[in-house]
């Protein structure tokens, strides 16, 4: 057998534009300007780099730009290149645009690592091809990639979820019980007993479902639990697939966040710590490529790198985009059911359909009346991401995907017709924290803008793509629909949302179907409408979010305050979090400098139990101010240890107490929308409605409305149907349950007898048998019956006990006037996420006289036993 020859690269590396020059076996004709443009600034300024980030728009080319720099370093350079997606299905997307678009050879790795193949292992180690696969391909305990010399990192902005789940450690209800209910035991002294009782309770309400908290990490220590946990976990997980990850963090538990939900149990680090893994810290470069990096330093906090040079956007990318998209928004003209009926028709109107939605359980509800409606085919995430050949293929198709801003692309006629169902504002536990309960939504402003612009990217590819965006959802309609949000765009997504907006207004179904067709034919009528959009993106300019000059500075000081932490250095963890709060100054980031007072605290708090002097004082103060810029977070204050007298302790119960009521008005406030007043002013009517109903035909009405009313003004309300029920409870926190027994039936005239005051005074008892309500032991239960009798029997008088008296028509008042402050407080709710709207919503619940304090004063003057008895 003749020896194999050893083949010579005559390529010229010059410059990656020259070796692209010499690939013939290419389907383009060469590059195109704005990606030479980028390429050449890559050359010129940031070969030396080791962390560089450039920004080129969805569609237009970023991933043969990637490609191109690494195959060139690999040539060039002869340096090992991996090139990382986020899931299995765009890695199998490019490489086969690489090998067959671009003529530049790449392998795949996918799947598990020792069903690689060998002859691709070799070419990879001998720097001869680049190496595609995922984020997870890199970010394992045992990655092949272990020397690689450039790491490529595509889709950066998405790859939070993908780089932290290294350092993750996730435990789901669902799957892991045992773990799950044994953790909760293990951390039972650092939660209130109302929240222990919720998280160990086999159902959930409307309220788990939006319930968020974190674990003190002072409390950990305090009750001695840090080194019960870690026997726990590993005896617990040994044998399950969660062991890779608790080997990374086991030692380092100390510096991850826990955070709770009904569903979850979050171990993580604030940033994850890339660093520390060395097949991403040792390579020579790492090249973050996104269609949209941010500017207040998310980038770095996404990826735990401290400095990361951009290069600039090519010129005109700041005023033109790629593609066309033709926004429509149903809502405009239509009530929600009515807007979907309008959808099921535009989904008939063309051959495949995009759905992107929030969360499974909307995925799975949308699939299956979608599917009764049109007859199309479904196909959910994973079918496309195992290959969307079956999809592009259908005539009839619909894909349904929950929670996927990125990663499936549906160019030219592959899909003309994108549909987004709201838009998922948080994608894990610690971002929900921190815009839910702390209300920092400034820090994730960004992302969620990036959010938007991937999800209304998916079917527009290049520049002559075009496809049409049906908006549908009050959350994402309401940003989209407010001058001021959309400033933070793009000047032709703009121009294109707000053409689109001028479109859906006032429209009739058969004009939306009218103007669809003209869009999806795309010949001159269309070209008239595109004028418009270009006419009036030219006189649109792009505004930077608030603060984000703020949060870019305080960035590198924050990526090295989880460096400190991690390496067990508390005194610089502490110095880091005061420069990170000197540059964050002013009330657009006052939620924000909470958690980084807390974080400081807790660092001192540490470094106190390993026996640093003076750091005890130190954690003390920083809690102090935390609770001071947040007293929403009611642990904020009980972890600073103060010594507070008698009165204090009230107020500060009270203030708690009102703080989670204005929770739960934001919550409902959000559920209910704001883009317009229906829903609103829909539930409003109805529940003053019912409550005015007279008559014992109507008592269950008025009791559900009674219901509905404590919910709406943010009480966690409830009502059973069971025999011998207490009738509406209303309760705020986990320490006060206003019980009721409405007795709407009686007349004015009645006289209340022994049966219904025995009735009404066993309804604290029935409150606290009950397993599904959450209260701690030493909750204030108040009974009240609503009534309009005026009168009471001389023999019933003794079982009054406490039970209070609230006639009827001073109820319905009370009601009005509660109701209407409500509807005040929406003009200026400007979203969930905002202390300074929560601390007004605060004072007018206590100015009007309706908040829980005022309510159980009121309620206490006026007792049952105290009314006129009649023989």
């Amino acid at each position: 057998m003749p020896f194999k020859k050893i083949h010579r690269s005559n390529l010229s590396t010059e410059t990656p534009e020259t070796l692209y020059r010499d690939y013939k076996n290419r389907k383009i004709e060469g590059l195109l300007a704005h990606q030479a443009d980028i390429i050449r600034e890559y050359h010129k300024n940031a070969v030396d780099q080791s962390d560089v980030a450039l920004q080129l728009p969805t569609g237009s080319g970023k991933t043969l730009v990637g490609l191109l720099i690494g195959e060139w370093r690999l040539r060039h350079f002869r340096e090992k290149v991996v090139y990382l997606c986020p899931t299995k299905q765009l890695a199998h997307q490019v490489v086969e645009q690489s090998i067959n678009k671009y003529g530049i050879k790449a392998n795949l790795f996918t799947g598990k690592q020792a069903e690689y193949d060998p002859s691709k292992k070799l070419e990879y180690r001998n720097a001869e091809t680049i190496a595609v696969t995922t984020y997870s391909g890199l970010f394992n305990t045992n990655s092949f990639f272990e020397n690689a010399d450039v790491i490529i990192l595509d889709d950066a902005h998405s790859a939070e979820n993908y780089i932290a789940k290294y350092w993750s450690l996730l435990i789901d209800r669902k799957n892991n019980w045992e773990v799950f209910r044994a953790l909760i035991d293990y951390l039972k002294p650092t939660l209130s007993e109302s929240h222990y009782l919720r998280l160990i309770s086999s159902s959930s309400d409307i309220y788990d479902a939006q319930w968020i908290e974190k674990v003190p990490t002072p409390l950990l220590y305090e009750y001695k639990l840090l080194s019960e946990l870690i026997s726990l976990l590993d005896e617990q997980i040994k044998d399950s697939d969660l062991k890779y990850t608790w080997s990374v963090i086991r030692d380092h538990l100390y510096a991850c966040h826990i955070y709770l939900s009904y569903n979850t149990i979050l171990f993580r680090p604030l940033i994850p710590p890339t660093r520390t893994h060395k097949p991403f810290s040792l390579g020579k470069q790492r090249l973050y490529m996104s269609a949209t990096l941010g500017e207040g330093g998310e980038l770095e906090r996404l990826t735990g790198v401290e400095n990361i040079v951009r290069l600039t956007i090519p010129d005109g990318w700041d005023q033109q985009g790629i593609g066309r998209r033709f926004f429509l928004f149903p809502e405009s003209s239509f009530d929600e059911n009515s807007s979907l009926d309008l959808i099921y028709k535009m989904i008939c109107s063309t051959n495949r359909s995009l759905i992107l939605t929030p969360d499974k359980s909307t995925e799975s509800e949308l699939g299956k009346s979608i599917s009764e409606k049109t007859q199309y085919k479904i196909f959910n995430a994973s079918q496309i991401e195992k290959s969307k050949q079956d999809f592009i293929s259908a005539e009839k198709a619909v894909a349904v995907v929950a929670n996927r801003y990125d990663g499936i692309d549906l160019p030219g006629d592959e899909c003309r017709l994108l549909i987004i169902h709201n838009l998922q504002k948080t994608t894990n536990l610690q971002e929900k924290f921190i815009v839910t309960r702390l209300a920092a939504d400034v820090l994730l402003k960004d992302r969620i803008i990036t959010r938007i612009i991937q999800a209304v990217g998916r079917c527009t590819r290049s520049a002559t793509d075009y496809a049409a965006v049906v908006i549908f959802g009050d959350e994402l309609s309401k940003i989209l629909q407010d001058q001021s949000q959309r400033k933070l765009l793009h000047p032709e997504l703009q121009a294109e949302i707000e053409f689109g907006l001028e479109q859906s207004k006032e429209s009739d179904e058969n004009n939306f179907l009218d103007i669809l067709k003209i869009f999806f034919q795309h010949e001159e009528e269309w070209n008239d409408a595109d004028k418009d959009i270009i006419s009036l993106r030219d006189e649109l300019s792009q505004e930077k979010i608030p603060a984000l000059d703020k949060l870019k500075s305080a960035v590198s000081h924050e990526v090295k305050y989880q460096y400190a932490l991690w390496n067990n250095n508390f005194e610089a963890a502490i110095d880091e979090c005061r420069e990170v709060l000197n540059h964050l100054q002013g009330d657009d980031v006052e939620g924000y400098r909470a958690f980084w007072y807390y974080l400081a605290g807790s660092a001192a708090w540490l470094g106190a139990k390993q026996g640093i002097a003076s750091m005890e004082s130190i954690a003390r103060d920083n809690f102090k101010r935390a609770a001071k810029v947040a007293p929403e977070v009611h642990w904020f204050s009980e972890i600073s240890r103060l010594s507070l007298d008698y009165e204090e302790d009230c107020q500060k119960n009270t203030d708690k107490r009102l703080g989670q009521v204005i929770e739960g008005l934001a919550n409902q406030l959000t559920k209910l929308g704001t883009a317009n007043n229906r829903k609103f002013e829909a539930e409003v009517n109805k529940i003053i409605e019912d409550l005015n109903k007279d008559g014992p035909e109507n008592s269950k009405k008025f009791e559900m409305a009674h219901k509905n009313l404590g919910q709406l003004l943010g009480y966690e309300a409830g009502n059973s149907k069971a025999k011998g029920a207490s009738d509406p409870w209303w309760i705020a926190g986990e320490d006060l349950c206003i019980v009721f027994e409405d007795h709407s039936g009686a007349k004015r005239e009645t006289i209340i007898g022994k049966n219904k005051v025995q009735e009404a005074a066993g309804h604290s008892d029935w409150i606290n048998n009950n397993e599904n309500i959450t209260l701690s032991k030493q909750a204030e239960i108040i009974t009240v019956m609503v009534t309009p009798c005026t009168k009471i029997e001389e023999s019933a008088v003794i079982f009054t006990k406490e039970v209070c008296y609230w006639n009827i028509t001073e109820f319905r008042k009370w009601a009005e006037k509660a109701t209407s402050k409500v509807r005040q407080l929406r003009t200026t709710f400007p979203g969930e996420a905002n202390l300074d709207w929560r601390r007004r919503a605060m004072q007018a619940y206590k100015d009007a006289k309706i908040d829980p304090a005022s309510l159980v004063d009121m309620l206490s003057k006026s007792k049952l036993r105290d009314l006129p008895r009649s023989n």
